[in-house]
């Protein structure tokens, strides 16, 4: 509402004066009615509803409107002349132009209404004949009433100043995103290389290869607050530095001194994994945009002194050729997942404020269309309308879910588990299966369109099994251990059956798959029902030749949260 009353002011600034003419008018007609002469006062009463009203429509141009006002204060000085002086009901009205002269034309505009309004009332002094006028009473009325226009009028300039300030500032700020925007757009058809930042990582650990031996080496973001994010990883199977930028880690001290810090040591692991540190040698890189550090680049060998002076140094020169289009990558990724999370909300909006309502209202017509039916005595039709009622009871219900769906995003703070729990959650209330839920998360975070990405899918399968599976049971399960992920959704419905042509569910499964470099993989499941998983990281690549040794790896107690949950 505040943006529309805004926009309107926008489009009709003199709309606040023309309101104050109207109030004016009435206000001075009430004092009319406990006048002497009511009659006498409505006639002059109405002559300057007539010229307010003439004087709205010229105001529409500065010139015009700076004539109009004038001959309206005019005109005001002949009626109060003319209703009795300094008991004239018409004296209020004073503030109506020279208030509308602050609004349009500033503080010059209600100064020269104001002197106008004087002038014409000291005029008034020396016009002979005017038996009943007392010069003195009459001399401080309208000096008061001068006063106390101008005063409104300075008020009026004022608001208008301010409201002319934000709308500039608004608009500087919309031309200025168009600037960026457009820049952006350009530079991104003319850049040599992908801004995705998972390749440019994937990159930097290759190079960083040519010029140190690692182990273990990774490449790490800041996201939201105190979150590390692991872009790229090479070597263990699972990533469980302790490396929380809180804590006294070589990680922190990185990002806090914005210097190289080395260890005659492997990295320390998280307090939930069972190997101490080891011998060897580790070392953490600030990645740095000019002043700023955006990132880290960190190595683990178990050979020791493995990263002297020299070999530091091409590191930190490598982190530095890098550093810009890495920090680039993560910050449109940022930007497209703020505009994919708007646009899903807006779309939720329009559906629940279109069609859903028209459904809804439909559902209504249906009610009484059979009442009437039924009272007729068809009871043919009002089968019939029954049967169409449930069904549109049915789209609306998947309407909202849909809604629900668009709505439903990973929070920054619970992460993916909380998501998808939520979901079943809420799915569990409509759906006619249990469900079954294992949720093994680490404390870790994976980046937040991977996390995004990752629900969607999982959601376009649950959905899938609660549309088409005719299944008793859903398990999901989740386990999250970054740069690793694995997902699973298994029903014992009826099985998969062949795809309508219109039907682009799993290619939109697969899709979002690629764009998170996980793998997706989709079978039946014995004895029956689907089988759906999408696997990142290490899950990506190990599922085939090393399946049972990864499930154990996967499944053990790592310091993350293990849970089950039920629900019907």
């Amino acid at each position: 509402m505040p943006g529309r009353i805004a926009a309107l002011l926008t489009r009709y600034p003199g709309l606040p004066a023309v309101a104050l003419r109207v109030l004016l008018l009435a206000g001075c007609a009430v004092l009319a009615l406990l006048g002497d002469k009511p009659g006498q006062d409505f006639s002059w009463i109405g002559a300057m509803g007539v010229v307010g009203g003439a004087v709205s429509v010229l105001e529409r141009t500065p010139m015009a409107g700076l004539l109009g006002r004038t001959g309206e204060v005019a005109v005001w000085a002949i009626a109060v002349h003319s209703t009795g002086h300094e008991l004239s009901p018409l004296l209020p009205y004073l503030l109506a132009p020279v208030f509308a002269g602050g609004l349009l034309a500033q503080a010059a505009g209600a100064t020269m209404a104001a002197g106008a309004a004087a002038t014409a009332l000291l005029i008034g002094l020396a016009v002979p004949g005017q038996q009943d006028l007392h010069v003195k009473d009459y001399s401080v009325a309208a000096a008061q009433w001068t006063v106390i226009a101008l005063m409104g009028g300075l008020v009026a300039a004022w608001a208008r100043r301010l409201q002319d300030d934000v709308s500039e500032t608004a608009t500087n700020v919309y031309a200025e995103a168009h600037d960026l925007l457009s820049q952006l757009y350009t530079v991104t058809r003319q850049l040599p290389g992908s801004l995705d930042p998972v390749t440019t990582a994937d990159t930097l650990i290759e190079d960083l290869s040519r010029i140190a031996q690692f182990s273990t080496a990774a490449v790490i973001m800041r996201s939201d607050g105190d979150r590390l994010t692991t872009l790229a990883r090479r070597g263990e199977d699972r990533l469980e530095w302790e490396m929380e930028l809180g804590g006294a880690n070589p990680f922190a001290e990185a990002w806090a001194t914005e210097r190289p810090q080395q260890r005659d040591h492997r990295f320390v692991r998280d307090a939930g994994s069972l190997r101490p540190p080891a011998d060897g040698s580790s070392l953490v890189v600030p990645i740095r945009i000019g002043e700023r550090v955006s990132g880290l680049l960190a190595c683990e060998t178990e050979q020791p002194y493995a990263y002297p002076v020299s070999v530091v140094e091409a590191i930190v020169s490598l982190g530095e050729d890098v550093a810009l289009r890495l920090d680039t990558g993560v910050l449109f990724d940022q930007i497209r997942e703020l505009a994919t999370t708007e646009e899903r909300r807006r779309l939720a909006r329009e559906i629940h404020d279109g069609i859903a309502q028209e459904l809804a209202s439909l559902g209504y017509m249906v009610d009484e269309i059979s009442s009437v039916a039924a009272d007729a005595g068809q009871p043919d039709i009002v089968e019939d309308l029954s049967g169409l009622r449930q069904e549109m009871t049915r789209v609306v219900r998947e309407l909202r879910l849909s809604i629900f769906e668009l709505r439903s995003d990973v929070d920054r703070h619970g992460g993916l588990g909380a998501a998808l729990t939520e979901y079943l959650r809420m799915i569990g209330t409509t759906a006619g299966f249990t469900v079954h839920m294992t949720l093994d998360e680490s404390n870790r975070r994976l980046p937040a369109e991977t996390e995004a990405e990752l629900l969607r899918i999982a959601q376009e399968a649950i959905n899938n099994a609660r549309k088409h599976a005719a299944a008793d049971n859903l398990w999901v399960t989740c386990r999250v251990h970054p740069p690793d992920a694995e997902l699973v959704v298994e029903d014992d419905g009826q099985g998969l059956g062949k795809g309508r042509e219109d039907s682009y569910g799993l290619e939109v499964m697969r899709e979002r798959a690629a764009r998170s470099r996980a793998t997706l993989e989709i079978r039946a499941r014995q004895p029956r029902g689907t089988y759906v998983a999408v696997r990142v990281g290490l899950a990506a690549t190990a599922h085939d030749a090393e399946a049972e040794e990864y499930e154990k790896l996967m499944a053990g107690p790592k310091g993350g949260r293990k849970t089950e949950e039920k629900a019907r």
